[in-house]
C-alpha cells in the first residue's frame, strides 16, 4: 500500500509567537503520562535466557548511569560555584569600539567588519528613568570564533527541556552605553537594530543556513533566553576550499587549506606587530583648547588636586605624571566644565564654590572627571583643561611646531618600516599561493577519480548579515543548538611530565562547529566528541599557561575504547594578549 509522506525540506522558520505557544512542557508531560501503555506483542520467548540477560544488562546500565550521574552532579556543582561569565585571563581585556551618540538624534554607526548599529532618538535613560540629554558613548564588540568565545569566558551551553546543548554561533555581540563614565539603560519601547556581518557554514544549494535564532544572555539566571528567529541574509560566498563537512571526500584537503591560511594570517599579523615594536611610535601631541565663555571656567591649583611629591620621588601613576607635566607645560592652565556635564553652572556656583576636598581622574586624552567634596557630600563633573588669551595663542604656536615635528617623525618611521612590511607581505602571499596550489592539486586528483559530484555538494563558508533588534544592553548571540555528540570516553588528563590535571575547567572545540564546549576535567570525566572531526582540547595550568591536546593527537584515539588518558602539551609561552592565545591554539 502506497504511503503519503509529508516531507518538507528547509521549511519556513516558525515565528516567535508560534514557538512560544508550544513551550508548555508540563502540559506535554501530563499528556504523555495519561496515554495508556501498550501491552507487548511478543511474550515468553526464551524466558530463562532473556530474564538472565535482561538482569545483567540492567545491572550494567544501572552502574553506568550511577557513575555518569555522579560525575554530572559533580560537574554541575563545580560550575555553579564559578562565576557564570568566567574570563580565563584577567590581563586580556576585551576591546570595544566606542561611538559618541547624540541621544536626541540617534544615528547609524558602522563597525570595521561591515556590521552596523541603528540607534533611534531618545533611546537612553538614567537609573531614575529620566531621558538623557548630553553625549552618550555607545560601546560595542563582536565575537566570531572559538578564541573569542574562550577569552570572553561566556558559556555556550543552552538547556532545553532538560537536555544540554552547545550553541553553534553565527556571531556574538556585547553592547552597553555610558554617560560621563556611568552606565545608562535603554528606554522602554526603544530598540537598537543590529546588522551583524559574519561567516557561517552551509551548502551551496542553500541560500540560508537553517535553524539560527537570537538569544540574550541572562547572567543573573545563568542561562541564554530565546528572543526571536535570526533574520539572516547571504551577502557573499566562501573563501575557496573552506568546507567543513567531514563527510565530503574533499574534507581533508579543505581543512588543511583553511587551517594553513589561518595559521599564515596569524603569523603575518604577529610578525608585523613584532617589527613595529623595533621602532618606538611617538605619542601624538594634543591640541590646546581655548576657554569657551559660555561654559563655567575655574582655576585649580595642582597641590589641591594631587598630593605633594617629595624630593627624589616620582609620581604614583602614569595619569598623575601626565597631569603634572601638563601643569608644567601650561603654567596658567584653567579648567572648563565640559559641555557633556549635566549639572548647571548656577548650581555648581551656589553649592560648590567652596569645597573641602578635590580629586581628579583622567577619562581620555581630552576629558577629566573632577570630584568635589563638601560637608559629607560629593559630586563628579566632567572637565577639560583650557587656556585663555595670549596663553592660548602661545600654546597653539608651540603645538603647531610639535605637531609638524611629530608628523615628520611618524613619516620617517613609516618609511623605515614600509620596505620590511612589503617584504613580509610578499613572503606570506607566496606562502598562501603555494597552499592554494597544493589544495587545487589535491582536488584535481579527487576529481580525476570521478568525484565531481562532491565538488558541487560540499559545505562552504558564506558571508551573511544577521538582523535583529536589541531591546536592552548586554550579550546577544546568533546561533543554533547543537545536540551532544554520541561518542563518549571516560577521560583523565595529565601533562607530558606525568602531572595529573584534576578539578579544573577544560575546553573542547570541534572545528566543524563554531562553538566552545566547557567541561570539568577530572578523573573519569565523561567526554563527548566527534571522532571524524578536527578536535582541539586545552586547559589552564597552575602557572596560568595553556596545555593543549591537538587535532592530530585526537586521530590516534581508538574509538572502540571506553577510557583514554589525555597527555597535554604545556606551552611555555607567556600570555599577555589575545594574539598570544591565537598563536598557541592555531599552531
Amino acid at each position: 500500500m502506497k504511503k503519503n509522506y509529508d516531507i518538507r525540506l528547509n521549511p519556513k522558520p516558525l515565528s516567535k509567537a508560534q514557538i512560544a505557544s508550544h513551550k508548555d512542557f508540563d502540559h506535554l508531560l501530563e499528556q504523555y503520562q495519561t496515554v495508556p501503555k501498550q501491552r507487548p506483542i511478543v511474550r515468553r520467548l526464551l524466558w530463562a535466557g532473556s530474564a538472565i540477560a535482561a538482569s545483567l544488562v540492567g545491572i550494567f546500565l544501572y552502574s553506568q548511569l550511577i557513575g555518569n550521574e555522579d560525575f554530572h552532579l559533580k560537574e554541575q556543582a563545580y560550575f555553579k560555584a564559578k562565576p557564570f561569565i568566567n574570563q580565563p585571563f584577567e590581563q586580556v581585556k576585551p576591546t570595544f569600539a566606542s561611538y559618541k551618540v547624540n541621544p536626541n538624534e540617534g544615528g547609524i554607526y558602522k563597525y570595521p567588519s561591515g556590521s552596523q548599529l541603528i540607534v533611534p532618538a531618545a533611546a537612553f535613560i538614567d537609573e531614575s528613568g529620566e531621558e538623557l540629554n548630553g553625549e552618550v558613548v555607545l560601546h560595542y564588540r563582536e565575537m566570531h570564533d572559538f578564541v573569542d568565545f574562550f577569552v570572553s569566558g561566556i558559556p555556550m551551553t543552552y538547556d532545553s527541556a532538560g537536555v544540554n546543548y552547545n550553541l553553534e554561533s553565527a556571531g556574538m555581540i556585547e553592547i552597553f552605553a555610558e554617560q560621563n563614565g556611568k552606565r545608562v539603560k535603554m528606554a522602554p519601547g526603544k530598540t537598537i537594530n543590529v546588522e551583524l556581518v559574519s561567516n557561517v557554514n552551509t551548502s551551496p544549494s542553500l541560500d540560508i543556513p537553517a535553524g539560527y535564532n537570537i538569544y540574550k544572555l541572562d547572567a543573573t539566571k545563568r542561562n541564554w533566553v530565546y528572543q526571536d528567529i535570526d533574520r539572516m541574509e547571504v551577502i557573499g560566498d566562501a573563501i575557496s576550499g573552506e568546507s567543513l563537512d567531514e563527510k565530503s571526500p574533499f574534507y581533508p584537503a579543505q581543512k588543511a587549506l583553511a587551517e594553513r591560511m589561518l595559521s599564515l594570517q596569524v603569523s603575518e599579523v604577529a610578525e608585523v606587530a613584532k617589527l613595529e615594536k623595533t621602532i618606538a611610535k611617538q605619542k601624538e601631541p594634543i591640541k590646546p583648547e581655548r576657554a569657551n565663555n559660555s561654559n563655567y571656567v575655574f582655576n585649580l591649583d595642582l597641590n589641591d588636586i594631587l598630593p605633594p611629591v617629595s624630593e627624589g620621588a616620582s609620581a604614583s601613576s602614569e595619569d598623575e605624571m601626565e597631569l603634572r607635566q601638563l601643569y608644567k607645560k601650561y603654567a596658567k592652565m584653567l579648567w572648563q566644565l565640559s559641555p557633556t556635564a549635566t549639572i548647571t553652572h548656577d548650581r555648581l556656583q551656589k553649592e560648590f564654590s567652596s569645597v573641602s576636598g578635590l580629586k581628579i581622574k583622567k577619562l581620555n586624552e581630552r576629558d577629566y572627571e573632577l570630584e568635589l567634596e563638601k560637608e559629607g557630600q560629593s559630586i563628579k563633573v566632567p572637565v577639560n583643561p583650557v587656556l585663555t588669551g595670549s596663553d592660548y595663542d602661545k600654546a597653539l604656536v608651540a603645538f603647531n611646531h610639535e605637531f609638524e615635528a611629530w608628523k615628520q617623525l611618524a613619516s620617517e618611521r613609516e618609511a623605515k618600516l614600509a620596505t620590511e612590511k612589503a617584504a613580509i607581505a610578499k613572503r606570506f602571499e607566496e606562502e598562501k599561493r603555494l597552499a592554494t596550489l597544493k589544495f587545487e592539486d589535491r582536488v584535481n586528483q579527487l576529481r580525476s577519480q570521478g568525484l565531481d559530484y562532491a565538488a558541487n555538494n560540499e559545505i562552504i563558508k558564506k558571508k551573511v548579515v544577521n538582523r535583529f533588534t536589541a531591546s536592552e544592553f548586554g550579550v546577544w548571540n546568533c546561533d543554533r543548538p547543537v545536540p551532544p555528540e554520541m561518542l563518549r570516553l571516560a577521560a583523565s588528563f595529565k601533562d607530558n611530565t606525568g602531572k595529573q590535571f584534576t578539578n579544573r575547567t577544560a575546553y573542547l572545540v570541534d572545528k566543524t562547529r563554531n562553538t566552545v564546549y566547557q567541561f570539568l576535567a577530572d578523573n573519569n570525566t565523561e567526554l563527548r566528541f566527534n571522532k571524524n572531526s578536527e578536535n582541539l582540547l586545552w586547559l589552564m595550568t597552575d602557572d596560568n599557561k595553556i596545555a593543549v591536546f591537538r587535532p592530530d593527537q585526537f586521530k590516534s584515539i581508538d574509538a572502540d575504547k571506553s577510557k583514554f588518558e589525555f597527555v597535554l602539551e604545556s606551552v611555555e609561552k607567556e600570555i599577555k594578549t589575545e594574539q598570544d592565545i591565537r598563536e598557541i591554539l592555531y599552531l
